[in-house]
């Protein structure tokens, strides 16, 4: 088992918690201009979309995008940037994980991200 499979199963959050206060979360980070920051919330607003329509079926993928989330909203150990980078890589660990879910759900549905 990997470090990234560790923090999953560590950081339990339901769908709904996750749905309830991402929203809250996103709306109190200032936008940083460092790329792999953009690319987390990217990956994380990606997540947050798809665990919000609710039709999507692989219950393991929904799980782990939501512990993701869950990872990023409720986690101390952060320093402003360093901690980031951590986050980073485990939700392009997840996407990787399930992109073979992802990605066609996500060309089905046309998910147009928007400033949530």
């Amino acid at each position: 088992m990997n470090k990234f499979e560790k923090i999953l199963e560590n950081h339990f959050c339901t769908v709904d918690k996750v749905i309830k206060q991402y929203h809250i979360f996103r709306k109190s980070k200032k936008i940083i201009t460092t790329e792999f920051v953009k690319n987390l919330f990217y990956y994380a607003d990606v997540f947050y979309k798809i665990l919000v329509a609710g039709d999507f079926d692989n219950e393991q993928a929904k799980k782990d995008m939501a512990n993701a989330l869950c990872y990023l909203m409720f986690s101390k150990k952060r320093l402003p940037l360093i901690g980031y980078f951590n986050d980073y890589r485990l939700f392009k660990y997840v996407y990787n994980k399930h992109r073979a879910y992802i990605e066609p759900y996500w060309e089905s549905k046309k998910i147009l991200l928007s400033v949530i």
